[in-house]
């Protein structure tokens, strides 16, 4: 009787457990982060000899959760909240390309054309100059605001970045008191688990994260530990890390820095000069015998001299027929002749006589003439290095820089120098920093600079030497990105030969190479926005911050923002370049502005036409006084502009496209890109929805489930307390009869 009361009065408690916790979960159905709690119940351990057992026991009470469930669900909620920011910011940037019928870049731009189509009909009509004056102006107008509404989001976009670093600092530091708590507890604080729950959850939307509970509370961000043990957590920081462009001309196939501006490489040469050459090496004898050779009589040959003795002679007299040769062609100067193998003889031209022709291997008189070449070429003439397709400074082979070279290192020059090819660099240095507008954009340096413990740039020692041309922005990051071009202009003659064999000079031209500079060690304008805990760089893999940072760090791969930027800024390029000149063939074709006339064999039939300057959206610019010179001519080519379906924007020679095509596509890329992400976000919402209903039904309360739970719980309840009544009755009865 004893045994039943007590295993009632267990049962009693339990059931009043049971009922408080199902009473307490009704309670908290609609708080946030509340976790369904269940109780756990067992049976008594039976301690002596009897085989019924001791009545019922509350083990612990548990929260209905997985762990497994729960990561997952944050990851792919991290997905879609990335998704659900890079939406809203393809949707803000696509309403700044929204055209309609009369306004937009599109309307502009054809109103460009149609006042060029108009000024063509009356190249003297004031009213259609102005006309085309408007019309330009507004056309770079619209493509600045462009550029700058998108430069506007992507300072929007680094605020709202920086705002919800501090966001996510204050989640670290709330989730980083409660573990301190928890650990500190003696008991299991289902309370606090769920808070920190709820705030992991909410922290994954802003970024993404893994979670380890087992020995010890860990909290990690793209591998990096943020928050560990109980309160040991660590901030989050937005890095701004802006690299300057830095363009640095080398010639990439040396193991050392070389300038690649004097290329260390063979002559080009005309192949209709090849038959010329020929002549002018031959071996021609006069009437005593004696050679002479490059219009020079070698000194002590005679009739019935072997190859190899006629080699010698001419080796042996080398400074006479030099001399002669160099005071005729000033610009294609022998430096040696020397013997190279029995009667074979080897020319070598002076540096800097890059029009010098290479020949075929040939002989004459049992000679054998091995292939000319020059040590140095390049430097024939004059260098030009050009800014943003506006600005240029040109170096001319004998010019004197005054005070061009700093040869005390005090950083004032103090003597002169007079160009030549062994100075090119030093001199390019100096022109571009001494130029007044460019040197407000760009620094030339001769060679690499280090820095001392200051931090201040130490040129390279010593500073009269030759080394390799270096230029950088002086604004860094993508802000003070800029185009720049090295032309080589070098003089060639052209010759023939009289009917003595002697040469005579013909014709001048130029021909024109640019310099490109070394890519592997040349450096991109970046925009280097990354985060860091404690000074360590962390990837993104999802979250809305990961959309945020990956469209503004220009070299994430995903930036969109940089992507359209490009575009607006490939439009200004080529409508600058085409608009600026071109060469008109004979069968009435043209060769379309100024990259492709600048290397072209027609070089000195060029047009100049300079409506538009600059390389870039910031540098555009339109002449306005130049459409006083538009002639007939100048307005026929530039209504074809408008037709042109073969531009190269890209500067890859694929996609070719015209003006209007070439704007179309970019919006229509910008919404495709916006409905794509849209498409992805639409489809992870499915799927985040999906792991959230599952697990909900396992964390959620159910009202309806707990109301049945709380009969059952109620009912055993009463059975206990009834069970207790009899036995109390009984043990009434017993102490009543014994009265």
């Amino acid at each position: 009787m004893f045994n039943s009361l007590n295993v009632a009065q267990s049962g009693l408690k339990v059931s009043q457990v049971q009922v408080e916790n199902v009473m307490n979960n009704i309670a908290n159905e609609g708080t946030n982060g509340y976790k369904k709690r269940d109780v756990n119940v067992g049976e008594l351990a039976i301690n002596d000899t009897r085989e019924t057992g001791r009545g019922a026991v509350v083990q612990d009470v548990t929260r209905n959760t997985s762990v497994y469930m729960y990561q997952n669900l944050i990851t792919e909620e991290s997905k879609n909240s990335a998704l659900d920011e890079l939406n809203i910011m393809l949707e803000d940037i696509e309403s700044i390309f929204y055209e309609t019928d009369d306004s937009g870049l599109s309307a502009d731009l054809n109103r460009y054309f149609t006042s060029v189509e108009n000024l063509r009909t009356s190249p003297n009509n004031e009213i259609y100059k102005n006309d085309i004056k408007n019309n330009a102006n507004t056309l770079i107008d619209t493509l600045k605001t462009l550029y700058s509404e998108i430069e506007q989001r992507e300072a929007t976009t680094l605020g709202n970045a920086k705002d919800t670093v501090s966001e996510i600092n204050g989640l670290l530091s709330d989730i980083g008191d409660i573990s301190f708590d928890i650990a500190n507890s003696t008991i299991v604080q289902h309370d606090l688990l769920d808070k920190r729950d709820a705030l992991e959850k909410e922290l994954s939307e802003y970024i993404d994260v893994d979670i380890s509970r087992e020995d010890s509370y860990t909290l990690s961000i793209g591998g990096v530990v943020a928050v560990r043990h109980d309160n040991n957590v660590r901030d989050l920081q937005v890095v701004e890390d802006y690299q300057a462009q830095r363009d640095v001309y080398t010639d990439p196939t040396q193991s050392g820095y070389i300038s690649s501006i004097v290329d260390p490489a063979a002559g080009t040469w005309d192949s209709d000069d090849q038959d010329q050459e020929e002549q002018l090496i031959n071996v021609i004898g006069n009437a005593t015998g004696q050679v002479n050779f490059l219009g020079t009589f070698v000194a002590g040959s005679i009739s019935g001299d072997t190859a190899d003795q006629t080699v010698e002679r001419i080796v042996a007299d080398k400074a006479a027929v030099i001399a002669n040769w160099n005071t005729v062609y000033p610009d294609r100067e022998i430096n040696d002749i020397v013997k190279s193998a029995a009667g074979a003889l080897q020319i070598i031209y002076e540096d800097t006589e890059g029009d010098v022709p290479i020949i075929a291997e040939t002989s004459s008189e049992g000679i054998t003439f091995i292939t000319s070449y020059e040590t140095t070429k390049g430097i024939a003439d004059s260098v030009t290095y050009t800014l943003n397709n506006e600005l240029s400074v040109t170096l001319t082979v004998g010019e004197v820089l005054s005070n061009a070279i700093d040869t005390n290192a005090d950083g004032v020059g103090d003597t002169d120098l007079t160009v030549d090819a062994t100075n090119i660099v030093q001199a390019l240095t100096f022109k571009i920093n001494e130029d007044p507008e460019m040197s407000k954009h760009i620094t030339a340096y001769n060679g690499s600079y280090t820095f001392d413990n200051n931090g201040n740039k130490v040129l390279r020692q010593p500073t009269n030497a030759e080394y390799y041309l270096v230029v950088e922005s002086n604004t860094k990051g993508e802000t003070g990105a800029f185009t720049g071009e090295i032309t080589v202009n070098d003089k060639d003659a052209g010759y023939t030969v009289d009917d003595d064999g002697n040469p005579t000079t013909a014709e001048v031209y130029t021909q024109r190479t640019p310099i490109q500079k070394n890519e592997l060690i040349s450096k991109d304008a970046i925009d280097d926005i990354h985060l860091e805990i404690y000074e360590a760089e962390i990837p993104i893999e999802s979250g809305r911050l990961k959309s945020m940072i990956d469209n503004l760090k220009t070299d994430s791969g995903n930036n969109l923002f940089a992507e359209y930027k490009e575009r607006l800024d490939q439009f200004a390029y080529a409508l600058s370049d085409l608009s600026s000149g071109y060469i008109e063939k004979d069968d009435g074709t043209y060769v379309y502005g100024l990259d492709k006339i600048t290397y072209s064999d027609d070089y000195d039939k060029k047009i100049e036409i300079g409506l538009f300057t600059g390389s870039s959206i910031s540098s555009l610019a339109f002449n306005n006084s130049m459409v006083n010179t538009l002639d007939q001519n100048k307005l026929d080519y530039l209504a074809d502009l408008q037709w042109k379906e073969n531009i190269d924007f890209d500067g890859t020679g694929e996609n070719l496209t015209s003006f209007y095509s070439f704007y179309q596509e970019l919006r229509i890329n910008i919404a495709d890109d916006r409905e794509n992400i849209r498409f992805r976000n639409e489809s992870q919402s499915a799927v985040t929805e999906s792991l959230q209903h599952n697990y909900d039904k396992l964390t959620k309360v159910d009202k309806d489930e707990e109301m049945i739970e709380l009969i059952k719980y109620q009912a055993a309840y009463e059975a206990n307390a009834k069970m207790i009544t009899v036995v109390d009755e009984m043990l009434a009865t017993i102490l009543g009869l014994k009265n």
